[in-house]
């Protein structure tokens, strides 16, 4: 049984320790593990998360000199992950660590091999709003999932991760694991989660990004029998 939490991070240094000390406290009694990835941070979470590791033997710690982007620091903490389950969630505080322990009582309860939390509510501002409305529609044309926020948080069973041929960058990770559990046949479980505003941290929202995704979303359905291995 148990949990792998993989932590991406860029330029965290506002939030980490909290984030790493919030999981060590609230999975402090099951069998978990967290993979940091540090994807190349010029500030100093390297140095945070160094000291960190040091004091917690359940924290992997994976470091990168040059930015690699967020879906290759999930896919190298992916590669490391040792549980049953495994997860990943960004360091800006958005998703408590409670909500995903509740996820993964849910879960493991129901033998389930995939979790989606979806969120009561999302502190986007209007143009976010719009954006994600559009995305979200965009993938139920692409690819038949409806999800009111396709990038929430995921509770996936590792054995049917490693099914999965993963091809792209930037965040297209999120909608790789979700495609990829629907064509091994896993049905998508959702569970409600409570999301807090952005309280640290930047976010990597853009104009530069919204073109990524769009091109990749394409590209992904024209190649999607390619996702399982």
């Amino acid at each position: 049984m148990g949990l792998s939490i993989i932590v991406p991070v860029y330029n965290e240094e506002e939030c980490i320790l909290k984030c790493l000390k919030q999981i060590n406290e609230v999975f402090k009694d099951i069998d978990f593990e967290i993979i940091v990835v540090n994807d190349g941070s010029t500030d100093n979470s390297h140095q945070i998360i160094s000291l960190l590791t040091r004091k917690h033997s359940k924290i992997k710690y994976i470091n990168y000199s040059k930015n690699r982007g967020y879906s290759h620091a999930i896919r190298e903490g992916f590669k490391k992950s040792t549980k049953k389950y495994v997860s990943f969630i960004d360091a800006d505080l958005q998703y408590h660590p409670k909500e995903l322990l509740k996820m993964y009582n849910y879960g493991r309860r129901n033998n389930l091999q995939f979790v989606m939390g979806v969120p009561k509510t999302k502190y986007y501002r209007l143009i976010r709003r719009m954006v994600s409305f559009f995305y979200n529609n965009f993938i139920y044309f692409l690819f038949r999932i409806k999800l009111k926020d396709a990038n929430s948080l995921k509770l996936m069973a590792r054995k049917y991760l490693k099914n999965i041929n993963f091809q792209f960058d930037y965040g297209m990770i999120e909608l790789e694991t979700l495609l990829g559990f629907k064509m091994q046949g896993i049905p998508i479980n959702t569970y409600p989660i409570e999301v807090k505003e952005r309280r640290a941290g930047k976010s990597k929202f853009s104009i530069k990004l919204i073109y990524r995704t769009i091109r990749d979303c394409l590209k992904l359905r024209f190649s999607k029998n390619n996702l399982i291995k």
